[in-house]
């Protein structure tokens, strides 16, 4: 068995070459995503806009909840035959993971500022709450996994206004 197999496992299949699975990369990719929530409790913040936000539209804050989680589900759940655990052997493939990379640094960078105190809508809307929704949004097209590909970008849309209208 070639180390790239190892991770992606086929459970059962959906549909075509869709399967029900584990993308066990997908696992340190949420995580990758998280850290600056991890590593906030222990940096001291005058002020915190974001996690004192209260929610204007309650059912935006559903519907973002809802597509978030289903994002993250279908990143790990969701695996593509055709694809192996880090699958960069065409430009598109390398292109999209470089996307999500440059994404997820780009977010990174965000959270610093955030952290140092600068904390316009304009960052918290477009890094803060854009970026990890196409994060996983380019993850999924790297992966071919056409079910994460709509459910990021239902995310962006939900995860923009309910900020936009709770900041």
């Amino acid at each position: 068995m070639e180390w790239n197999t190892l991770f992606v496992i086929k459970w059962f299949k959906i549909h075509k070459n869709i399967y029900f699975g584990l993308f066990s990369l997908g696992l340190f990719f949420f995580l990758f995503q998280e850290i600056p929530y991890i590593i906030m409790p222990l940096v001291e913040l005058a002020n915190n806009p974001l996690m004192e936000m209260i929610d204007t539209y309650p059912i935006l804050n559903l519907f973002e909840k809802i597509f978030g989680i289903s994002t993250i589900i279908a990143m790990i759940f969701i695996v593509n035959s055709n694809t192996k655990g880090l699958n960069l052997d065409f430009l598109k493939e390398k292109i999209f993971f470089t996307i999500s990379i440059i994404l997820l640094l780009g977010y990174y960078l965000g959270w610093m500022f955030y952290f140092n105190g600068y904390q316009e809508l304009s960052l918290v809307l477009i890094v803060l709450a854009g970026f990890p929704p196409l994060y996983y949004t380019f993850i999924g097209l790297w992966r071919k996994n056409h079910i994460l590909v709509p459910l990021g970008i239902l995310f962006l849309i939900f995860h923009l206004a309910n900020v936009w209208t709770s900041y």
